[in-house]
């Protein structure tokens, strides 16, 4: 199914978390995220919660750039949604996103099933693309972001059948 259903269905994620690159892709004149950096995080929230999941992320959290917490407050807060989360989703970052990057360690660490979207023609750090070896782990490997959707449920439903949890969600 693609993120354009509107059609409501169970789900076994009630929680997600959606990671990526942020303060790199703030513009320092106007303070905000691009409209395209934030219509690519903002199609992946509305994927989800379309599915009836709660989603974190911070750049919503935050209006995009235009509300930044302080960090212990976003390093905390971070942590606990992971924590709590079903699924963490993340676009690692080109370049590399040091605090998304962050962000996957932990999720790897609490053992949260993870689907990772990077950017084809790209050079990605081993210790994300080996991350298959450690911990539950889909990639999607796209050139336009629009190519995620197509392969999305079925990784979603993939990491969470690795995990034991129901995999109907869409």
């Amino acid at each position: 199914m693609t993120s354009d259903s509107t059609a409501t269905h169970p789900t076994a994620l009630r929680e997600v978390f959606v990671g990526g690159p942020f303060l790199q892709l703030v513009d320092p004149k106007t303070g905000l995220m691009s409209d395209s950096d934030r219509l690519k995080f903002h199609r992946l929230i509305e994927h989800f919660e379309q599915r009836g999941a709660t989603v974190y992320n911070a750049h919503r959290r935050e209006a995009w750039g235009a509300e930044f917490l302080t960090a212990p407050e976003a390093t905390k807060r971070d942590y606990l949604e992971i924590s709590r989360s079903d699924l963490f989703i993340a676009f690692p970052g080109v370049p590399a996103s040091a605090g998304t990057h962050v962000e996957i360690g932990w999720a790897s660490a609490l053992r949260k099933p993870m689907v990772l979207m990077l950017e084809k023609e790209q050079k990605h750090t081993f210790l994300v693309t080996g991350l298959e070896n450690q911990a539950n782990v889909e990639f999607i490997w796209f050139a336009d972001p629009t190519e995620i959707y197509a392969h999305l449920d079925t990784a979603v439903e993939r990491v969470l059948a690795r995990s034991g949890e129901r995999t109907t969600i869409g």
